[in-house]
């Protein structure tokens, strides 16, 4: 099983890019998308903005210019689910699940860190995800959650983690979190579970988007999976050579089938 995973920054800016036509060429079961800002009814139908042989899920928010995640798979789901009950959270489109036999897979956008408006929506969301993942681990089925998590987890995730001790995303807290689910939730990062301390980056900021020059290169886009699911990750990569405005995919193939029992 192929999962990849995009903050595209706007479904229809990252197709004119190509990247309905490259993702059609990547063979993936499941395509997680971020920040698709779209409206589902504008696109759902139209095959430019979804490769032949997959069935699209959306959840769109209020705001058809920010936010919304979806999540095209080749196996139709026994259920989707929509949102995590917040309305707080949920006007702005940041959850969407898909459950197969005993595997769920998630696209989700958390808000942004370094957005200092919306510090405190983001601190509750974070909280309520944080126990969400834990709550599921009880559950009989396992998860892979797949976003731009906002979070660079170690030195080695930051081109210029030297200037970044206080920015937002880099903070003690921020880095304590994705600890936290790493090492107490029951969870693995899919791309460290094969690549242990290899240099890769999936979000390339500009000068405006932090508020300094230079601020090199982050890794922030994860794909989370429970760690039974962890022990069956095969290969894992950022697509450096085909990036989308400042973003670039994350490919994990796992050893999992979805047209039955996982594991």
């Amino acid at each position: 099983m192929r999962i990849i995973s995009l903050r595209c920054q706007g479904l229809v800016s990252a197709a004119k890019q190509g990247l309905i036509d490259w993702l059609a060429s990547k063979d993936a079961d499941i395509i997680c998308l971020q920040d698709v800002r779209v409206r589902e009814y504008k696109v759902i139908d139209d095959p430019r903005f979804c490769p032949e042989g997959f069935e699209p899920f959306y959840f769109e928010g209020e705001d058809e210019h920010t936010g919304g995640v979806a999540i095209f798979t080749r196996h139709t789901p026994k259920a989707v689910m929509r949102g995590l009950g917040n309305y707080q959270f949920d006007k702005d489109g940041r959850y969407i699940q898909a459950d197969f036999e005993d595997l769920s897979v998630v696209s989700v956008l958390p808000p942004a860190p370094w957005e200092a408006d919306i510090e405190p929506l983001r601190t509750q969301f974070m909280e309520s995800l944080d126990n969400w993942m834990r709550k599921i681990r009880k559950k009989r089925r396992h998860f892979i959650f797949c976003g731009d998590f906002g979070i660079g987890a170690r030195t080695l995730d930051l081109e210029e983690w030297h200037q970044h001790n206080d920015t937002p995303g880099f903070t003690k807290s921020d880095r304590q979190w994705l600890d936290q689910i790493l090492t107490e939730a029951g969870y693995v990062d899919a791309f460290r579970a094969v690549f242990a301390n290899e240099v890769a980056y999936s979000w390339f900021p500009t000068e405006a988007e932090l508020g300094m020059p230079s601020p090199g290169a982050w890794r922030t886009d994860l794909q989370l999976a429970s760690q039974e699911i962890g022990k069956r990750i095969l290969t894992a990569g950022y697509v450096a050579k085909r990036p989308f405005d400042n973003r670039v995919p994350l490919v994990v193939d796992y050893d999992l089938a979805l047209d039955h029992d996982t594991v």
